[in-house]
């Protein structure tokens, strides 16, 4: 009778040995792949954070409020900058389209200084939309420094920009790695467009010497008698500060109190620049006002108009026009002796009216 053939039991040990060998090479093979394609897919969305949180503060600090920006210049140990500004909220649809103000805060999430909050708030309807970056902190490579900040740039000119750089660092895993990037850019806000109207000028005439005279005192530091080195002002700040200093001091004596003063610097211009200042017609009623600015905050956002029927000292009036939009308004007399919110809230129900110039 033949002998049936089969496996012995070392061949059976010896084969399934090397089954196990292939089959656990298999195992590691896939999950290596499959923990690829996850720290993978980690990476891309930790970068698309950083990409839409980059674009976002790109977008609205170029078209943000140049005199609304505060820090004006942030540094690396800067903890909160906020900002405002106009932006179009439709891209596609211009017709239905409109232009929306928001503001912008950028802000420390905790004291542990790893995680970027932003809140950009709608402020027509007050809503808001609060970013936090990166959304898992163990991403975070921070280390505690503010990732806005500035650089003073001079121009051609002479005159100077803030520019600003936004750098966000991120760290993500990738095949059993940390790996780190960072994603910077930079911007310069946008010039307002250029207004060219009566109210416009007076304005900015005013503002030139107020914020001279915050630069000299302030951050020069220096005191009432002591003038600047050329070095110090831009070249326009520079022709500015002299015409002004000679206007007040024909002996060569300066005071640069003065160019802060709501008094010296209306002085200043209505004798130089605007001979008593521009008279208007109010239309409908023929009735003729003296237009003139005015600041007693010795803060660039509190200037404002106001207009007078007569040139006395009183600093009451029914005639003051907004800034903000472009208008004036009409009501009881009011004190202007006051900030610019202050003014705004007593003003508020007075009726539009339109201002005309010979």
């Amino acid at each position: 009778m033949k002998k049936q053939a089969g496996f012995s039991l070392i061949e059976l040990v010896v084969a399934m040995a090397v089954l196990a060998l292939i089959m656990g090479a298999m195992v590691h093979l896939f999950g290596g792949s499959v923990t690829s394609l996850h720290t993978g897919a980690k990476q891309e969305v930790v970068y698309e954070e950083a990409r839409l949180l980059m674009n976002e503060l790109k977008t609205t600090l170029r078209y943000a409020d140049k005199d609304s920006i505060d820090p004006e210049q942030p540094t690396v140990s800067t903890s909160k900058f906020s900002y405002k500004g106009n932006l179009w909220d439709r891209h596609m649809d211009i017709a239905q389209g409109t232009n929306k103000e928001y503001k912008v805060t950028v802000e420390w999430k905790d004291d542990t200084k790893k995680q970027l909050q932003v809140t950009r708030e709608d402020i027509t309807d007050g809503s808001k939309k609060i970013t936090v970056f990166p959304n898992d902190s163990n991403n975070s490579i921070f280390e505690g420094k503010f990732p806005v900040t500035s650089e003073k740039l001079t121009l051609n000119d002479g005159n100077t920009v803030i520019m600003y750089k936004i750098a966000l660092p991120l760290q993500y895993e990738f095949n059993g790695q940390m790996k780190t990037q960072t994603l910077e850019t930079k911007v310069v806000p946008s010039k307002d467009e250029e207004d060219n109207s009566i109210e416009a000028q007076l304005i900015k005439a005013y503002k030139e010497v107020l914020l001279l005279g915050i630069k000299v005192k302030e951050t020069l530091g220096l005191n009432d008698s002591t003038k600047p080195n050329k070095s110090d002002l831009t070249t326009n700040e520079w022709k500015l500060y002299n015409d002004f200093m000679n206007y007040f001091y024909k002996s060569g004596n300066v005071n640069n109190s003065s160019l802060t003063s709501n008094d010296s610097i209306r002085q200043y211009l209505s004798s130089t620049k605007y001979n008593n200042w521009v008279i208007g017609t109010v239309e409908g009623t023929g009735t003729k006002i003296y237009v003139s600015p005015v600041c007693h905050t010795k803060k660039a956002e509190d200037i404002f108009l106001m207009g007078r029927t007569d040139l006395n000292n009183s600093w009451y009036t029914g005639f003051i026009y907004d800034p903000s939009k472009k208008q004036w308004f009409n009501g009881n007399a009011v004190s202007t002796s006051k900030s610019w919110n202050d003014v705004q809230s007593l003003i508020a129900g007075w009726k539009n009216i339109s201002v005309k110039y010979n």
